[in-house]
């Protein structure tokens, strides 16, 4: 089961890689950037949104709200409150682990490929 998560896990990471790469790419290229700094620069800002969401996500307090339909919706504006349950907070904080784990990989890429800065 540990081995089906990590390789789930690390499809994740080179899909999220290959995708900024291609992106920055084509940004870099088409400002006249080296395709090196375009691609560290990519990964520093995919890895930089990636941290930023683990702080949301991780700083989600246990409040929910309900619609009168029934759903859950953001609190702000929501007909009633309820708790979070155990697994929801549960969820959240491994939502957090993941992004936290994928933002600070591709910052590491992104150091080990930089040209400005050469990490090795």
């Amino acid at each position: 089961m540990l081995l089906q998560a990590a390789r789930r896990i690390a499809v994740i990471f080179a899909a999220l890689t290959g995708g900024t790469v291609v992106v920055s790419l084509v940004i870099g290229l088409a400002a006249g950037s080296s395709a090196a700094r375009s691609v560290s620069v990519g990964l520093y800002a995919a890895g930089a949104v990636l941290l930023a969401g683990c702080f949301v996500v991780g700083a989600r307090g246990p409040l929910r709200g309900v619609a009168q339909s029934g759903e859950t919706v953001p609190a702000f504006g929501a007909r009633r409150i309820r708790r979070a349950t155990g697994l929801e907070r549960s969820d959240a904080t491994q939502i957090a682990i993941l992004l936290f784990a994928l933002g600070l990989g591709l910052i590491v890429v992104a150091a080990l490929i930089d040209p400005m800065h050469r990490a090795v």
